[in-house]
């Protein structure tokens, strides 16, 4: 967010960060390489972390201005999605055998590598020059939240502090009943798994669905995993639990973005996805710390949790047809 005036500012601003966003990862990826032992460690980590943060945000608020004409912004953020996904997947044994034979430096080398030959595209992407007045950004952010929109960051952020409670709650309870780590491992692998088709689907179902309806039917489906798995729970239902809020997350989050990219002026985009974005990890950070203050039983927490996204299902859904009342001829 403290960068986020200057990414709107100056017209080439997002195309900017995102190409120094890749260098500066590069760039600490090497330090890194050979300091792990060191007192640099965690400073150095943490600005990795910074950086992938800006390069996320970057990537949402300049996407609208990179995807071609007739395309729609759910589709191309679907693709993006579905690529992360499986880059991570390609490259995840790749950098598992590199630290098993040549020692963890490796990787972190290739990492290297990975950010620089990313920022290279980075550079072509479209850019004005020049800065902007300031009236005309601040104009585009005092129109930048709409109904839809501040409506929708509500269930988006429901989603992700579900996912946040879920996540450790599972963990934690599992972990209780000495659930080994190949157990944990298929629960995670799952929730990946889930996040990918969530990612992929949301593109299809855009052909037929608004990004509303794809928020709605995320939280709808988290909701109907909660409370089955709650009642009738067994791990391999708790793999089929974090494969369903998997999914359920990961469609979400691409027709929110596209929601957002649909209704922001371009001079406010930048500002608008670090606020977001901000709102969003502090929900799923709120969430994890639920499990870690308070031990709640297994099933209880999940039937919770698979309430609560129906709750949200619910009102988000009221508020939509209510809208579509008052707009209606």
């Amino acid at each position: 967010p403290v960068l986020a005036r200057l990414l709107d500012r100056y017209r080439a601003g997002l195309r900017g960060a995102l190409v120094i966003s890749a260098a500066g990862r590069a760039a600490l990826a090497w330090l890194l390489a050979t300091r792990l032992d060191t007192a640099f460690l965690f400073p150095l980590a943490f600005g990795v972390l910074v950086l992938s943060r800006a390069s996320l945000i970057a990537r949402g608020a300049i996407l609208p201005a990179a995807v071609p004409s007739g395309r729609s912004f759910v589709s191309a953020n679907s693709s993006l999605a579905k690529v992360s996904a499986l880059a991570g997947m390609v490259v995840l044994p790749l950098g598992l055998a590199l630290v098993h034979t040549l020692g963890p430096g490796s990787a972190l080398r290739l990492a290297t590598v990975t950010y620089l030959v990313g920022a290279l595209p980075g550079v072509r992407l479209p850019g004005g020059r020049g800065a902007r007045e300031a009236r005309q950004w601040r104009m585009a952010r005092s129109g930048s939240r709409p109904v839809a929109v501040r409506r929708s960051i509500v269930a988006t952020a429901g989603m992700r502090f579900l996912v946040g409670f879920l996540a450790f709650h599972l963990a934690f309870s599992l972990r209780r009943q000495a659930l080994g780590a190949i157990g944990l491992g298929l629960l995670l692998g799952s929730a990946a798994l889930g996040s990918l088709l969530g990612g992929v689907l949301s593109g299809r179902l855009r052909e037929s669905v608004k990004e509303e309806g794809i928020i709605a039917s995320s939280l709808g489906v988290a909701s109907g995993a909660g409370i089955g798995v709650g009642l009738w729970f067994s791990i391999p239902l708790a793999a089929a639990l974090t494969f369903a809020f998997g999914v359920a997350s990961g469609a979400s989050k691409v027709a929110f973005d596209s929601l957002v990219q649909r209704h922001t002026a371009e001079a406010a985009r930048g500002w608008v996805f670090a606020r977001f974005e901000v709102g969003l990890q502090l929900s799923w950070v709120a969430g994890a710390l639920i499990p870690v203050a308070v031990a709640i039983p297994l099933a209880t927490g999940i039937t919770a949790a698979g309430a609560a996204a129906g709750m949200l299902a619910a009102v988000y859904a009221a508020g939509r047809m209510r809208r579509n009342r008052v707009f209606m001829p």
